[in-house]
């Protein structure tokens, strides 16, 4: 573990985004540390029907403040507010985030987390783009300790910093300089299991995994679920739904940002038919289907629906 002076970019300007992000991430580690529970519920709720609280409107806001403030980007979109927010004429970069990934479990004091993904700015916004035009993401974990797993373009890597010192100014040191993930693991952390008593590929994989030694890690928050890939370079996430029990995860807040990461790691993604970063983006509230993790155990996922006749190409 040792300090640097962190740089992720190339490009002043990207640079600067992904320290905008970096500070708003500061913080929002105070915020949470301080507001028990995640504080009151709002009397609102997101485009999603999900209840709003104080900490994810403060989260929200924290972001957008600071990204402002770097003057390099142009609209930024989140969960909590599914539309694009002009934030400065003439930035270079659109950015795409969930404020606070996990609010459901902050009430048990388990780890959440905010996940974020850069883009180019242009006239489209966004739509028709693919996740692969996203040129950096990162994801703040918000626990015991304050860590982000964020790619670094100029050195072509997916790292760790963890937040040192954030009761004063903060400061972020290096904690795992070449994150690899592995090609194939024993852990795997299953969402919305109710969807398993229709969807026969999905329970096929998930009894394969039960039958044959994987150890089961799930906390019900994403952020962590699949940052523990990361960390232990092994292992799987995935959550599919069927008709009664949809997916409801979102794409340009969640899905994208993570398997850009996880497939910059040398790990796969899979949404049922392709690669995560193979989506076309037709809107802001763009669900998406999800596995992501060690190659061996992503490509088990395409055998089963291949399977069971659920792949379209």
């Amino acid at each position: 573990m040792h300090s640097i002076k962190i740089q992720l970019s190339d490009e002043p300007e990207l640079s600067g985004v992904c320290w905008a992000l970096l500070q708003a991430f500061t913080e929002n580690s105070r915020v949470l540390r301080h507001c028990s529970g995640g504080g009151n519920q709002t009397q609102t709720q997101n485009n999603f029907g999900d209840h709003q609280l104080e900490s994810d409107i403060q989260c929200e806001v924290n972001i957008n403040k600071e990204l402002e403030k770097c003057g390099f980007v142009s609209h930024s979109a989140n969960e909590e507010s599914p539309q694009m927010k002009q934030l400065c004429e003439g930035g270079r970069y659109i950015v795409t985030f969930d404020p606070l990934d996990g609010s459901s479990i902050i009430g048990t004091n388990f780890t959440v987390g905010t996940i974020a993904g850069i883009w180019k700015s242009d006239d489209s916004l966004l739509i028709g783009k693919r996740g692969r035009d996203l040129i950096s993401a990162c994801c703040c974990l918000y626990g015991s300790r304050t860590t982000v797993i964020i790619y670094n373009q100029r050195e072509d890597k997916v790292q760790e910093y963890t937040l040192f010192d954030s009761d004063k100014q903060g400061h972020w040191e290096l904690t795992k300089e070449n994150i690899k993930i592995k090609q194939k693991g024993n852990i795997f952390s299953p969402g919305n299991l109710r969807s398993i008593i229709n969807h026969n590929a999905y329970r096929e994989v998930l009894e394969y995994y039960f039958h044959n030694g994987y150890t089961l890690r799930y906390t019900g928050g994403m952020a962590p679920d699949i940052c523990q890939i990361f960390l232990k370079e092994i292992g799987v996430f995935s959550l599919f739904g069927d008709d009664k029990n949809p997916c409801k995860l979102r794409y340009l807040y969640e899905c994208a940002p993570l398997a850009f990461l996880i497939e910059k790691a040398d790990g796969k993604s899979f949404n049922g038919q392709s690669s995560i970063l193979d989506t076309v983006i037709n809107g802001y509230e763009q669900k998406s289907e999800i596995a992501v993790g060690s190659a061996e155990d992503i490509e088990f996922f395409i055998q089963i629906w291949k399977k069971h006749g659920l792949l379209k190409f």
